[in-house]
């Protein structure tokens, strides 16, 4: 027996039990040394790791980019990964506000070559890399479920630009053309509004207002996001279409202008003599062919319109009739301008009496009784006398007269009183 024996043998049956801490460490520490020593047959701090990775990967955002709230209409495309080339969804035609407030922007506004770009903010420069096509916000196409990323719209400064116009004339007859001549600098844009229900893209043109009436002109100017517009009134006025009434005596005529609602009215009767008024009587003093213009004005329009008449050379001799038949049914006017030239119921000289400038006639019963006397030359003898109609017969007259060319003349003749 060995002393190392001798040893065991003496502690048989002794037993020391350690206090409770110690083994509560000894557990704690054997527990972590298992913890950390890889192993597939426990569960250890690299599986933690690994499944802290994976949640983080799947959880974790594509894009940081925000979603603004929509402040307007935006266009939508989708980038093709492949391409780059840019599918519009939304083709509108351009709105612009007057005055815009709170960044509202424009959809699809390309007009004359210039394109308005939108701003697009984004917090990843990588993902979203600029595009020649403005005003479309891009798509990232990493998934078979594209994330659409929209646009946002700040409100920018108003530029300087000016919409201003010029026209030709403002008011006249119709038809009117005038011609208008865009004055608008530094804008993009133009639109006319003619005030007739047409519109125009022109920088100048020119327009015909067929119809009377007051058109308000419009130009409408585009800079960017922002619209100013300027003003201007046409009035058209209509034509009277004013017409010439004459009637021709001897070497005087008496001219009626027609159709005339109003204005200014003058004549020109073709020999330096100019008259005003709506009727007018006028001698002549040779004969010849003369035009009457007449020229009516309102407060726009001015119609001028002619008519050619013939002046002949005077006659110079009247005659009598040598009888005529009274009516027995009363009074006759005894005026010859209110008979006919034709009638037999009145005794006047026929002829070219305007020539006539002085003028005695005076009838007679045949015993020398006078029963009629005028210095008239247009007063008729209708065979009565103080209302009371003569017998039936023969009277007597003698006429004296002298025409305009100084030629008189002193006759005595017979007349035959017939009743009806």
């Amino acid at each position: 027996m060995t002393t190392e024996d001798l040893y065991k043998n003496s502690f048989d049956g002794y037993r020391v039990d350690p206090p409770p801490g110690v083994w509560k460490g000894v557990n704690r520490r054997l527990a972590t040394k298992s913890f950390l020593t890889p192993g597939l047959g426990h569960f250890n701090i690299l599986y933690v790791a690994a499944a802290a990775a994976i949640a983080v990967a799947v959880m974790w955002p594509t894009s940081d980019s925000t979603i603004p709230a929509d402040t307007g209409n935006q266009a939508i495309s989708v980038s093709d990964s492949a391409t780059g080339d840019h599918d519009q969804t939304s083709r509108q035609q351009p709105s612009y506000n007057e005055n815009v407030a709170g960044g509202i922007s424009v959809s699809n506004p390309k007009y004359n070559g210039n394109l308005h770009k939108t701003e697009q903010k984004s917090d990843s420069p990588a993902q979203h890399a600029p595009s020649d096509t403005a005003a479309e916000p891009s798509v990232a196409a990493t998934s078979s479920e594209p994330e659409i990323h929209r646009t946002t719209h700040s409100q920018q400064p108003m530029p300087d630009f000016t919409s201003a116009f010029h026209a030709s004339q403002h008011e006249g007859c119709a038809p009117l053309t005038i011609i208008l001549h865009n004055l608008s600098q530094n804008t993009e844009y133009s639109q006319w509004s003619l005030g007739n229900g047409e519109t125009s893209y022109e920088q100048d043109l020119s327009v015909t207002y067929d119809e009377p009436g007051t058109y308000i002109i419009s130009l409408r100017s585009v800079s960017g996001t922002y619209a100013k517009t300027s003003y201007d009134t046409i009035r058209v006025s209509a034509h009277q279409h004013a017409e010439i009434a004459v009637a021709i005596s001897g070497m005087t005529i008496i001219a009626e202008a027609r159709n005339v609602s109003g204005g200014s009215i003058v004549w020109d009767f073709g020999d330096k003599t100019q008259l005003m008024g709506k009727k007018n009587s006028h001698t002549y003093s040779a004969p010849g062919v003369y035009d009457i213009t007449l020229t009516v004005t309102n407060d726009v329009c001015t119609d001028t319109i002619t008519k050619r008449i013939t002046i002949k050379e005077p006659e110079f001799s009247i005659k009598f009739p040598n009888a005529i038949v009274a009516s027995r049914s009363g009074r006759n006017a005894g005026n010859y301008n209110s008979a006919s030239p034709e009638s037999k119921a009145f005794f006047v000289p026929k002829g070219n009496i305007d020539n006539i400038s002085k003028y005695s006639l005076a009838i007679y019963t045949r015993d020398g009784k006078q029963v009629f006397a005028t210095s008239n030359p247009r007063d008729a003898w209708n065979g009565y006398y103080n209302d009371m109609l003569l017998p039936r017969g023969v009277y007597v007259y003698k006429c004296q007269y002298e025409f305009i060319n100084g030629e008189s003349y002193n006759i005595n003749g017979y007349i035959t009183l017939l009743w009806e």
